[in-house]
């Protein structure tokens, strides 16, 4: 049996690189966030000192985090999906319906939501938009930005899911390491091996 064709491997080889690099640049966020929380719960209960700023900045932060890290999470395969359905499928049956999902609903809309996104974002960075509801007042592009910049990154993994199913429906193998059609075979353990 033949596996995919190296220009293919390579294409979901560099998008998968670019959803785990941005997922674990996002993670950084994590430490800032849970830094301003930690002091902003010291100052509020042992120094009886709130901030205006600490919760505002970690809801900031949390925004870019979750959104920037999505395309890490389609890649490993931890979206949800109806798996008392899905997991009954052979491996052919879930490479086809996920083809037909990617090219005709997930890309469509992603490309929708993309240019939505940065219409949101552009029209807060011009304004300079700041959150209104907030003593603190910070600006509030940085996070809108993270929008159209997370369905981006979500397009491009989804285009490299789209080749790896399009694989396991046309092959009946998931040949890539991180198998949302439930586990490894035999036969893409062999067909790697011989790659």
């Amino acid at each position: 049996m033949r596996g995919p064709a190296p220009a293919a491997r390579r294409l979901v080889e560099i998008l998968d690189g670019i959803s785990v690099a941005m997922g674990k640049a996002s993670s950084v966020l994590v430490l800032p966030m849970m830094c301003i929380l930690v002091y902003e719960v010291v100052s509020r209960y042992f120094f009886n000192a709130p901030t205006i700023w600490a919760g505002d900045l970690a809801l900031i932060l949390y925004g870019i985090y979750f959104m920037v890290a999505s395309p890490f999470c389609l890649k490993d395969g931890m979206h949800i999906r109806t798996d008392f359905l899905y997991n009954r499928w052979s491996t052919k049956t879930k490479g086809l319906v996920d083809t037909i999902i990617y090219v005709f609903l997930y890309l469509p809309t992603h490309v929708v939501f993309l240019e939505i996104g940065w219409k949101y974002f552009y029209k807060s960075f011009k304004q300079n938009e700041s959150i209104v509801s907030s003593p603190w007042m910070p600006i509030i592009w940085p996070m809108k930005f993270a929008i159209p910049l997370s369905v981006f990154l979500m397009i491009l993994q989804g285009l490299s899911e789209t080749i790896k199913s399009y694989y396991a429906w046309r092959h009946g193998v998931f040949y890539w390491e991180n198998n949302p059609h439930g586990g490894r075979s035999e036969e893409g353990d062999a067909c790697e091996a011989q790659a």
